[in-house]
């Protein structure tokens, strides 16, 4: 379950708030710190936590905890690659979902 709501705030994270951290900590009341422990899959990610976010952000009730099988398929999967490669991963996704910069 950790693992499926990590993976839905860094969905969140890039989607609704355009990887900008800062919108999103102002947004949801976390600080940097915190932000950064419910992103480590070291850390745990707790009902509290998922429901107290799921209210602050005006996100439905279980948000962090719903998702299709495959994506939670991929978030589990994602989430036993080694750090390096999670990063290398987690750098391509940001680039990918970042607006496309004026030519």
């Amino acid at each position: 379950m950790h693992a499926l709501r990590r993976h839905k705030l860094r969905l969140l994270l890039n989607t609704r708030f355009g990887g900008d951290r800062s919108k999103f900590l102002e947004k949801s009341g976390l600080s940097k710190g915190r932000l950064t422990q419910l992103l480590d899959p070291a850390e745990p990610f707790g009902d509290i936590a998922a429901r107290n976010l799921e209210t602050r952000l005006d996100l439905g009730a279980g948000y962090f905890d719903t998702m299709d099988a495959r994506t939670l398929q991929f978030a589990l999967a994602f989430e036993s690659l080694p750090e390096p490669v999670r990063a290398q991963w987690e750098r391509l996704v940001t680039m990918l979902s970042e607006p496309p910069k004026p030519t």
